[in-house]
């Protein structure tokens, strides 16, 4: 990890294009209302009752054996509603279900862009969960990306997704990533906002977790031109490789470019996590704000107003490949992406450390696209290897992987 100003192609060739802030972008961040997030944020958190089905009620607890959990999903679809959408609800177990709102683009693409939080919260059990930061901050920056961006028009669809059970390993992201990679949905860019309310220290500092996952990096790029760009006043902290305890990684294991918003939870984190003391009183809400509108901006320009001409393009006008995996490094089988820009005949193979061809993954023709192959490493020794492929026409590509022992 490190301080440092990262500037992808991606990155430098928006801020090369746009030479004056996108009057579209600027005006969605001018119409954040703190004073609404907060006040969600104390209702989602039970720090005051709300009106929820049309009687006054308390959620005192979010987490997902708690009477409080389907009480907030009431509770946000109701809100999302009240904005003008028709959300879904995504059953994946019994009890659990992610919260769903798809604002339609111009019919130009089906690419999606992602902003997303959990709603579900800890400690389990008799205790009160209000998971004022972790996470309710995140869903109410959601909340307020949704209201602000109803009557705004863009080239991509956006997707407002509030997880649940992201406490027990992210499950319900585990299963929406899954259902998108199996019908092979297009993706643009996931931006995951968990815990983004508390600095302690007051120094503002933040992380940005990517890993070379798709267009991760790119995408981590692209927040800190949007941090400069719009002179959002936050000392952001680079971490690559990213950590997977959030379901931004629920996307980097299918293959799909995202990234973290967060505290500076590792120097700095709240001391109030997951416990009944995560609450609004503890929050720097200044900083609050300056996250909120961060991936606000970046989700905003990445899905390009209609007609601005200053989104976030990722095209180059060359054609290439590109190959990427993930976990990496592992104790398991890993997955291998390749991406080609249209059929070609292509192999795919793993060395070992000394050159040698350990499995054959794949010979044959690819479409375009994604296509997907399990690396299998897991009864494989201990050390470094490497994926290597080849496609007609066009250069050789390599990404080394670490089995760990």
């Amino acid at each position: 990890m490190s301080l440092r100003h990262p500037f992808s192609i991606l990155a430098a060739l928006f801020l090369l294009n746009a030479r004056a802030q996108d009057p579209v972008v600027q005006t969605i961040l001018d119409d954040v209302r703190i004073d609404s997030m907060m006040k969600w944020v104390g209702e989602l958190s039970g720090e005051v009752p709300t009106m929820i089905d049309g009687s006054l009620q308390t959620i005192l607890s979010r987490h997902k054996n708690n009477a409080g959990n389907a009480l907030s999903q009431t509770y946000l679809m109701q809100k999302l509603t009240q904005f003008g959408y028709v959300p879904v609800e995504q059953s994946f177990s019994t009890t659990g279900k992610n919260i769903l709102v798809t604002k339609p683009g111009d019919g130009s693409t089906n690419e999606a862009v992602i902003i997303c939080a959990h709603y579900d919260a800890m400690p389990g059990g008799i205790l009160n969960a209000p998971a004022a930061d972790d996470d309710g901050s995140g869903v109410c920056a959601v909340l307020e990306a949704a209201r602000i961006l109803a009557e705004v028009d863009f080239v991509h669809p956006i997707v407002f997704a509030l997880w649940d059970e992201e406490e027990q390993g992210k499950v319900g992201s585990l299963f929406y990533a899954g259902a998108m990679a199996a019908n092979d949905a297009l993706i643009r860019g996931v931006v995951n906002m968990d815990a983004i309310a508390y600095d302690g220290d007051g120094d503002t500092k933040a992380r940005i977790h990517t890993r070379p996952v798709a267009n991760s990096i790119e995408l981590a790029d692209s927040i800190f031109a949007m941090r400069d760009h719009y002179g959002i006043d936050l000392d952001l902290i680079l971490t690559n490789p990213g950590a997977t305890y959030s379901d931004h990684a629920s996307f980097w294991t299918e293959g799909y470019g995202a990234v973290l918003v967060i505290e500076e939870f590792s120097a700095d984190g709240n001391p109030h996590y997951h416990t009944p003391d995560d609450r609004v009183q503890y929050f720097d809400v200044p900083y609050y704000e300056k996250l909120a509108k961060l991936s606000l901006a970046t989700v905003a320009t990445l899905a390009v107003p209609v007609n601005s001409g200053m989104g976030i393009d990722g095209a180059t006008g060359v054609e290439r490949a590109q190959l990427y995996a993930y976990p990496n490094p592992t104790s398991e089988d890993a997955t291998v992406w390749m991406e080609l820009p249209a059929v070609r005949r292509a192999r795919v193979a793993l060395y070992d450390a000394m050159g040698r061809e350990v499995a054959l993954m794949f010979e044959g023709a690819l479409p375009g696209g994604k296509s997907a192959f399990a690396v299998p490493l897991a009864a494989a020794a201990a050390g470094g290897y490497v994926v290597r492929a080849t496609a007609e026409g066009m250069e050789p590509l390599s990404v080394r992987l670490v089995r760990l022992p």
